[in-house]
């Protein structure tokens, strides 16, 4: 790692093994001048990324850069070829690899592997490294640097980067923890990038090599580790619409954990369901519902007579398909999709998603695939507005996989260290000091019948 580096930022990760090698002897910090280049070494990455065109937001994105790093903490996930199983790390990373290299919907792709910095591959080399393993492991990769080069130097219109790390941070001391999320803050807001967005991917993978815990306590390394999964990551930086894209078409095929920064979602299409396990006398407030065709959707809930003892229930459709798997799991919809409500004491009563009969029905319901029923027993005088909105919150994998000591792995799980404090630096950038946004809002009606 590069002093300067360390000694502004505090940290050195993703990896810090004081400069031993495997065997535990000393070793020089490796360089590109010291180890044997392979054939891209000779060249480091351009300090300034191509300009990508100009594509329409309807069109493929221009360029997709991935990062891969490839510090001694990542050896464990692409351990040198044994004639063992590959890990499950190494089986996705490259079946990504492979899917991005063959896709048309980005125009072009550029390959890198992280050490003190990026250097430029190939898709073939550095699909051998996931395959093959590490050949010549970096001490430690500096992660506020990465981010900061990424955000500076590869950020473009219509095009995104794709980090691939354990993201372990290495703090020189304990008194360094506390600015974890401050150095991340900074390493992302330096450029300035008003529409910055990142995606964050989390996997676990088995892990057979050293681990080196990133609090140093009296454990400085767990060898052979380990009897858990390890987790890793992909996060995706760049423009809000580009990340939003890039997520759709390259990352929702396999399932994982979830997490959005500063990515913004169209509003997904709605309407309310006079047939559907409706209940009470109520029917659709619009001028023009007598004349109703095929996909048209409706805001406007008519309530004719409604009482406690009278109820009125009236069934929202959402068709949430566009969104990223964390906003159409049931489990994040039902504690963060509220009802506001003026005059009334209408609210939410059940979330629930589409079913093979309600897929294959005749009926309106068929074309969503989620649904809000919402009960009324006290109205108003007057029409009053109604809103659907779901919250974006920080989803509970995150400190659930976050550890405060990552020196016990073993008997604690998949977990890594400081996530939680990593990724609050993230969201400081992307919505400042603004309240974060909805992911989104569905305007209704509610009035007395005519």
């Amino acid at each position: 790692m590069l002093p300067s580096v360390a000694v502004a930022l505090l940290l050195s990760g993703c990896y810090s093994r004081e400069d031993m090698n495997a065997g535990g002897e000393a070793t020089r910090p490796e360089t590109e001048e010291t180890t044997a280049p392979a054939p891209n070494d000779s060249k480091p990455a351009p300090t300034t990324a191509e300009a990508p065109e100009q594509g329409s937001a309807a069109g493929p994105l221009a360029q997709a850069s991935i990062f891969l790093e490839v510090s001694g903490s990542m050896e464990g996930f692409m351990p040198k070829a044994s004639g063992a199983e590959n890990t499950r790390f190494q089986q996705h990373a490259a079946q990504f690899l492979s899917d991005l290299n063959r896709s048309t919907a980005v125009q072009r792709k550029s390959y890198f592997r992280i050490k003190e910095k990026p250097y430029a591959d190939s898709y073939q080399q550095l699909s051998q490294t996931v395959r093959s393993g590490i050949q010549q492991p970096a001490s430690s990769t500096d992660i506020p640097s990465v981010l900061d080069t990424l955000v500076s130097r590869y950020y473009a219109p219509n095009s995104v980067s794709v980090l691939i790390s354990d993201f372990i941070y290495s703090p020189k001391n304990a008194g360094a923890i506390p600015y974890i999320s401050t150095d991340v803050t900074d390493a992302l807001n330096r450029a300035g990038r008003s529409d910055l967005a990142v995606s964050v991917y989390g996997y676990t993978s088995d892990f057979r090599g050293a681990f080196y815990p990133a609090l140093k306590t009296a454990v400085k390394k767990i060898n052979p580790c380990c009897d858990t999964d390890i987790p890793y990551y992909f996060w995706v930086v760049g423009p809000a619409d580009a990340v939003r894209r890039f997520d759709a078409l390259l990352l929702e095929r396999q399932p994982a954990q979830q997490a959005h920064f500063g990515v913004k979602y169209p509003t997904p299409a709605s309407s309310l369901l006079n047939r559907f396990q409706n209940v009470g006398s109520w029917y659709y407030g619009e001028k023009d519902a007598s004349k109703r065709t095929a996909g048209a959707s409706y805001h406007t809930v008519a309530v004719s007579k409604v009482s406690a003892q009278e109820p009125v229930e009236f069934v929202v459709g959402l068709d949430l398909k566009t969104l990223p798997a964390l906003y159409r799991d049931v489990n994040y919809l039902k504690p963060n999709l509220q009802l506001q409500a003026q005059d009334t004491d209408a609210k939410i009563v059940s979330v629930f998603a589409a079913t093979d009969q309600t897929k294959n029905s005749s009926g309106a319901e068929n074309l969503y695939t989620h649904f809000v029923k919402v009960r009324v027993t006290r109205l108003g005088k007057a029409a009053r507005p109604l809103q659907l909105t779901l919250n974006d919150q920080r989803p509970g994998w995150i400190g659930q996989w976050t550890t405060k000591n990552d020196s016990n792995i073993n008997q604690a799980g998949a977990k890594t260290f400081a996530l939680s404090s990593l990724l609050d630096g993230v969201a400081a950038v992307t919505t400042g000091e603004q309240e974060q946004a909805p992911v989104f809002r569905i305007p209704l009606t509610l009035q007395p019948a005519d």
